[in-house]
């Protein structure tokens, strides 16, 4: 059975190349969009679906949108690309701040517990041989307080990350970390912590990222020996290879 992959974190129009990727590595895929967006296709053969991150309801929308189209969800991803939210949010104020949590914070959260709850609904009514995978991709930026550290950093022109991004940030890893370490004992969800910064060459390229993402969730499910928790609650860096035989974790 083809696998369906649901891609949230970095709507459409930015997230088209990992949505594209994905496509071509055997996915179904859906990819969120604002909350315009339309039920129209992409020409990648790709589904945006409307995301409204500050609504607990619209998470749950979102999957059951996206299980109904396609009749079940195999792997979601959730981007937190710190670079790619940086020009988004400002100084901090009601209004900013409560945007900000709304849609770097809580709808990550809300997400997340949709996808636990659909996973675990649909293994124990036995219509699942392999456990959901949630997939927490965190790409971390260069905040303000690194470049008063070191001043060098602003002369590489890029777009620093403020007060309100780089908490959320710190927030995002967080709450992936602690997300991955309660379900590590469960056997219908697998936590996979993926970090991709700067210096790593696939943070660059978002097709190349999902085509390696794309890969190491399909072997995932050829092991012969389960993760183990150390394992599943450990960042792994973009471009691993999956542990068995390879030698990357160690117990």
């Amino acid at each position: 059975m083809d696998k369906t992959i649901l891609i949230a974190g970095k709507e459409v129009p930015a997230g088209k190349d990992l949505a594209s990727s994905a496509v071509l590595h055997g996915r179904t895929v859906f990819i969120t969009a604002e909350s315009d967006a339309t039920d129209t296709g992409l020409a990648d053969g790709s589904n945006p679906v409307a995301w409204n991150k500050g609504s607990a309801l619209s998470s749950r929308s979102l999957l059951i949108s996206a299980s109904n189209k396609n009749g079940h969800l195999d792997e979601a991803v959730l981007i937190f690309d710190e670079e790619y939210f940086a020009p988004k949010f400002g100084v901090p104020g009601p209004a900013e701040s409560t945007r900000a949590c709304d849609e770097l914070i809580l709808g990550y959260q809300y997400l997340t517990a949709e996808l636990l709850l659909r996973f675990n609904q649909r293994k124990i009514a036995g219509l699942e041989k392999n456990p959901g995978k949630i997939v927490f991709v965190y790409k971390p930026n260069v905040n303000e307080a690194d470049a008063v550290k070191n001043p060098n950093l602003r002369l590489e022109n890029r777009i620093l990350s403020k007060t309100i991004v780089a908490s959320a940030s710190v927030a995002f890893k967080a709450f992936a970390e602690n997300f991955a370490a309660s379900v590590c004992e469960a056997d219908d969800v697998i936590p996979v912590l993926v970090e991709c910064d700067s210096s790593n060459e696939l943070s660059k390229n978002d097709s190349a990222f999902m085509a390696w993402l794309c890969e190491y969730l399909s072997k995932l499910d050829d092991l012969k020996k389960e993760l183990s928790a150390k394992q599943k609650v450990s960042w792994i860096k973009a471009g691993a290879k999956v542990p068995g035989g390879f030698g990357i974790f160690k117990k």
